[in-house]
């Protein structure tokens, strides 16, 4: 056979340029197919199903384009023309033009593809990137591989420092502290862990301390597939700097994992070594290990470690942020002075802030200062600051909150309160709160279920038991008895919390079980002198005694000397009552006058969420002492913002907090029929039996005239309601074991 023939023959058919037509054809046709059918939603294997028809088309076509030939009478087999009659060579020029409109066709696409096609493909990437960019994790605690308990606080601390540097990056989602430990040494399933936590990634790893040496070894794991992304082992010199490098190299190890992009502050957080002695660094670890439990001795074991660390290391920032926030959590929880709390507070946070202005610890404890003098403002701006240079430190979102709430913000009150628990869902605190938001918004179903859920999994967490007799005491509940037993509970568990004791002489007083709150009221006075508890207890407990001798002493001398400005409330309710009592008005309108100086002035029109509470009492006490003016432009302020606030409100008119706001505008205006009307519709529609018993008992003694059979009626079957439950109440403490015979009422 002869080649150079054949290959002519070849050409004269026109087999080249069917082959180079059909190639550019259908390489278009899979190209527009693996392009367009994903945004058209088509099956995958229809563009398998293209590329399959089109590779078997291929040499069915060259064998038709030898076998068949284009004639003026129609399609023929090659060997029946004759070859003086054959028209391949016009056949050949048109299959030129079909190549080159293929090939502009080609050209077309690659152009479209690029531009709009690659378009959505970057739009599908960053959207990709973006997922990245949020991805979740969680930094399990470190197993402790070195042979000696007392080394868990390393690695525990190490666990933490990684989490904490992750938590700086911008989107990114890292499980709190609190949860992830919780998976401490439980070998759980990872899928498991992940659900739980609400994250897609784990790290984790353990750590081995030996003489001067230490090897990490970390590993990150994808949680759907337990598909082991990356893992390393370090084996270095045990120094400050080694380990900080270690922490730094495992983070970058992360985030290239997970593609996530660092910013330029973001690399500059990573890059901060905070300490260069190993000795002040592994003392800073052990503090911060011990401040965890708020366990009283474990606090102060903290603070004299968060001293050491200091002494060794001047400089070291975080160790003085530390031991502020150490020093508040020893007030909160002991008996410490306010001044002494104060200046332990703001002295160590300023020299924190001095030597690093990013400390995060010194943010937080500043604005912790700020918010015990009331300046609120500062405090806010503090907290959010804290939360932007560590927005896994979950209490700050507490912190917050309740900041919040004493600017009469309940919105962002209850949005950081559900921050907390998103970051850290198996913290007790952030459950606590998480429950707070449920009962705000009256699903008292869901409350249930995070408080069950806070018990079965804290179950030493003594705040729990405690809400659940603060929701138990007011709407739409009602039930004094069940507080108090809830109360009880909390002091049985834990006797060493002041705020139950508190709790214990007011549902006491409440049920007139006069001499179980002596008790209690005793307890608080003598081991809790110094606690806002017992400064809180000392005005309702006076007032139901009708006899004023702590209060005066006590409480105002404490303010007047302290500077301290109440925020809620509870005090200006004791300053009303004082008041009324004694008659010593000019004693107690100072305090009025230092929360809100426009409270008192001739051009006041208008009240606040925030100082709502404040005003009321003003205007009834300016009132009593001839200031009517005054008393009217409050009282019209008041009103207005209660019709204002209204649908604020989760029910709006049907509100008990509106029905409240309301009783309370009726009242300073001497409307007897609307405010008997307001009073009965918050006992009887929204079981507020607290603020109806009170209301009625002081109506009783100082607005006599005001006292209508109406009144005396309800107050009547209120105080058949408050036998039941004090019945109740007692008969449960017997169950218990619980009652004292020098309890019993004469």
């Amino acid at each position: 056979m002869n080649i150079l023939k054949f290959i002519e023959e070849l050409k004269r058919r026109n087999v080249f340029k069917v082959a180079t037509a059909y190639a550019i054809a259908g390489w278009l046709i899979i190209q527009i197919s693996a392009t367009t059918f994903p945004f058209l939603n088509l099956p995958e294997w229809l563009i398998t199903a293209v590329i399959i028809f089109v590779t078997i088309g291929f040499p069915l076509s060259l064998i038709f384009a030898w076998a068949f030939e284009l004639t003026p009478d129609g399609l023929k087999k090659s060997q029946e023309v004759d070859i003086t009659e054959s028209v391949t060579h016009r056949t050949g020029k048109k299959l030129n033009g079909i190549i080159i409109t293929v090939l502009s066709m080609a050209v077309i696409f690659l152009l479209v593809e690029r531009v709009f096609f690659a378009e959505a493909s970057i739009l599908e990437n960053h959207s990709e990137l973006a997922d990245f960019q949020t991805a979740s994790i969680a930094v399990l605690p470190f197993v402790n591989m070195s042979g000696d308990e007392n080394n868990e606080y390393f690695s525990d601390g190490l666990s933490e420092e990684l989490l904490n540097a992750l938590a700086k990056v911008d989107e990114m989602k890292v499980a709190g502290r609190t949860s992830s430990f919780k998976f401490k040494g439980q070998n759980e399933d990872l899928k498991i862990v992940g659900e739980q936590l609400g994250v897609g990634h784990i790290l984790e790893g353990s750590v081995r301390k030996a003489g001067g040496r230490v090897r990490i070894t970390a590993q990150l794991i994808k949680v759907d597939d337990g598909f082991h992304m990356w893992s390393e082992t370090f084996d270095r010199e045990l120094t400050a700097t080694n380990i900080f490098e270690i922490q730094e190299e495992i983070s970058r190890k992360v985030l290239s994992e997970l593609k996530v992009r660092l910013l330029p502050e973001e690399e500059l957080q990573l890059d901060d070594i905070p300490t260069q002695d190993i000795e002040a660094y592994q003392a800073y670890l052990k503090g911060n290990q011990l401040l965890i439990n708020r366990n009283y001795a474990e606090i102060e074991a903290a603070i004299a470690l968060y001293q050491e660390a200091i002494r060794i290391d001047p400089t070291f920032s975080e160790a003085y942020g530390q031991l502020a926030l150490a020093y508040n959590a020893q007030a909160y929880y002991g008996n410490i002075p306010r001044e002494e709390n104060l200046t332990n507070l703001k002295s160590n946070a300023e020299k924190a802030l001095s030597i690093n202005e990013n400390s995060y610890s010194a943010h937080a404890a500043l604005a912790l200062y700020y918010h015990a003098i009331s300046d609120l403002q500062n405090a806010e701006e503090l907290f959010i600051k804290s939360l932007e240079l560590n927005p896994n430190f979950v209490d700050v979102y507490n912190w917050l909150g309740n900041v919040y709430e004493d600017l009469g913000d309940r919105e962002n009150q209850m949005k950081f309160y559900e921050q907390g628990y998103k970051i850290d869902p198996l913290n007790p605190l952030a459950i606590y709160n998480r429950s707070r938001v449920s009962a705000d918004k009256e699903d008292f179903e869901e409350m249930e279920f995070f408080m069950e859920k806070n018990i079965r999994i804290n179950p030493d967490f003594i705040p729990t038991y405690f809400l659940r007799g603060n929701i138990q005491l007011g709407f739409p509940f009602g039930n004094i008895a069940e507080a108090s037993k809830n109360y009880m509970e909390v002091y049985n568990s834990d006797n060493d919390f002041p705020r139950t004791i508190y709790s214990l002489v007011h549902s006491g007083q409440l049920l007139e079980m006069h001499k179980f709150a002596d008790h209690f009221y005793k307890l608080l006075k003598e081991n809790y002198r110094e606690s806002f508890e017992f400064r809180y207890a000392v005005g309702f407990y006076e007032n139901n005694k009708r006899s004023y001798e702590d209060f005066p002493n006590i409480v105002l001398n404490f303010l007047d000397e302290s500077g301290y400005v109440p925020q809620d409330l509870y005090l200006y309710l004791d300053f009303l009552d004082y008041a009324l009592e004694t008659g010593n008005y000019a004693r107690v309108i100072p305090y009025f006058r230092k929360f809100d100086e426009g409270l008192f002035s001739d051009t006041l029109s208008v009240i606040t969420a925030q100082n709502e509470d404040q005003a009321w009492p003003l205007a009834y006490l300016l009132q009593k002492t001839g200031d009517i003016e005054q008393s009217e432009r409050i009282t019209e302020a008041f009103c207005e913002f209660t019709e204002r606030s209204k649908d604020s409100y989760l029910k709006s008119e049907e509100d008990y907090r509106y029905q409240g706001d309301l009783m309370i505008c009726s009242f300073l205006q001497r409307d007897q029929a609307a405010f008997e009307e307001n009073l009965t519709i918050l006992y009887k529609k929204h079981s507020e039996i607290v603020p109806v018993f009170t209301w009625l008992r002081n109506v009783n003694r100082y607005e006599p005239e005001l006292y209508s059979e109406n009144l005396k009626s309800l107050h009547k079957e209120v105080k058949q309601e408050l036998s039941l439950q004090r019945a109740n109440f007692i008969s449960y403490l017997k169950s218990e074991g619980e009652w004292e015979e020098e309890w019993e009422e004469d």
